[in-house]
């Protein structure tokens, strides 16, 4: 089994080229969906987190509400490595669960994004490491998009990854998206057929 290591900055488009990869066949971790499960109530990053943080980080329901966490996190950097001291173990530990299961049924590709793969020290698991890289206005426009944030919103997200420079000097592979999805998708294709056969 090949383990492929996906990254690129915040809106750069790593969900669209997770739905390609899936298309073509590959088994996708997005490592934000097992982080939400790590502190899902009940479990000890959980309690952990609402110990460090407080109640008022706590939805009606008793899970985390991730809005309430992200503006005490990202508006103060010693607090989102508090928080990422307690998270990135919980979902590291999930993530090896999972891929020694693909590994057990056999399964030839799997592909694990974690949008800061290297600040956490995952790019380790992986075989390859590829990363998603958009120019600076699309970006603005699809996080606007999408979420909603302010420009200090996003751009206090984007200081808290690398660079696009430092992920392009340590990835293997750059996808650029800067064009249309079907441009994405041939481009997606070709560095997908250049995985060697002996790994597929």
């Amino acid at each position: 089994m090949i383990v492929i290591g996906l990254t690129g900055g915040i809106g750069t488009g790593k969900t669209e080229v997770t739905h390609v990869l899936r298309e073509l066949g590959a088994v996708v971790f997005e490592s934000d969906k097992l982080a939400h499960s790590s502190y899902e109530p009940g479990t000890e990053a959980h309690r952990q987190i609402v110990r460090s943080f407080g109640e008022e980080v706590l939805s009606d329901s008793g899970f985390i509400d991730r809005k309430a966490l992200g503006k005490i996190v990202f508006a103060d950097p010693a607090r989102r490595l508090e928080l990422e001291e307690i998270v990135w173990p919980a979902t590291r530990k999930l993530t090896l669960a999972s891929l020694k299961d693909e590994e057990n049924r056999g399964t030839e590709i799997v592909v694990v994004e974690v949008p800061k793969l290297f600040e956490s020290g995952w790019d380790k698991l992986a075989d390859a490491i590829w990363t998603v890289e958009s120019p600076t206005g699309e970006i603005d426009k699809r996080v606007k998009d999408r979420s909603g944030l302010s420009k200090s919103e996003v751009d206090a997200r984007v200081a808290a990854q690398l660079t696009r420079e430092q992920r392009i000097d340590k990835a293997d592979v750059q996808i650029v998206n800067d064009g249309t999805l079907e441009d994405l998708r041939a481009q997606i294709l070709r560095i997908w057929e250049s995985i060697p056969k002996t790994q597929k």
